[in-house]
C-alpha cells in the first residue's frame, strides 16, 4: 500500500537521524519528518476509518469483523500515544528540553507505528485476499 509505503520512509529517515552520534545537530531535520509523518499517518487513519473498518465491520466474514474491531481499539491506542508524542516533541525548542528523555520516548512509537504497519500487511490485507478468492 502506497501509504504504508510512505510513512515507512519517514520512520526510516527519523530512525537515521536518531542513529548519529550528533543527532541533536540535525534537529531541525528532525522535526520536519515527525511533523510529515503526523500528516502521512492521520491521512492514513482517515482513510481507514472511512473506508476500510466500516466495509470490514459490516461484511459479511465474522472473522475479518473481529480483526477489524480489535485493530481499531489497537490503533486508536498508538494514534492517542502518537499524539501526546508529537505534542511534546514537535519543535526543535521543546525537543532541547528533553534532550535526556528524547531518545527512549522516540523509539518506543516509532517501533510500534512500524509493528503496526507490519501487523496489517501481513494479517490484515492477506485475510481479506484470501476471502476474496474464495
Amino acid at each position: 500500500m502506497r501509504q504504508h509505503k510512505e510513512i515507512i520512509e519517514e520512520l526510516d529517515c527519523i530512525s537515521k537521524i536518531l542513529n548519529k552520534q550528533d543527532y541533536p545537530n540535525y534537529l531541525d531535520e528532525f522535526v520536519s519528518h515527525i511533523n510529515k509523518l503526523a500528516g502521512k499517518l492521520n491521512v492514513h487513519l482517515s482513510t481507514e476509518d472511512k473506508f476500510l473498518y466500516p466495509n470490514l465491520i459490516n461484511g459479511e466474514d465474522r472473522q475479518l469483523k473481529s480483526m477489524a474491531n480489535s485493530y481499531i481499539d489497537e490503533m486508536g491506542n498508538i494514534s492517542n500515544v502518537f499524539a501526546d508524542y508529537r505534542n511534546k516533541f514537535n519543535t526543535k525548542s521543546k525537543i532541547n528540553e528533553r534532550l535526556d528523555t528524547f531518545i527512549s520516548e522516540t523509539k518506543p512509537i516509532l517501533n510500534e507505528i512500524r509493528k503496526r504497519i507490519q501487523k496489517e500487511e501481513t494479517e490484515l490485507y492477506r485475510l481479506i485476499v484470501e476471502i476474496s478468492t474464495i
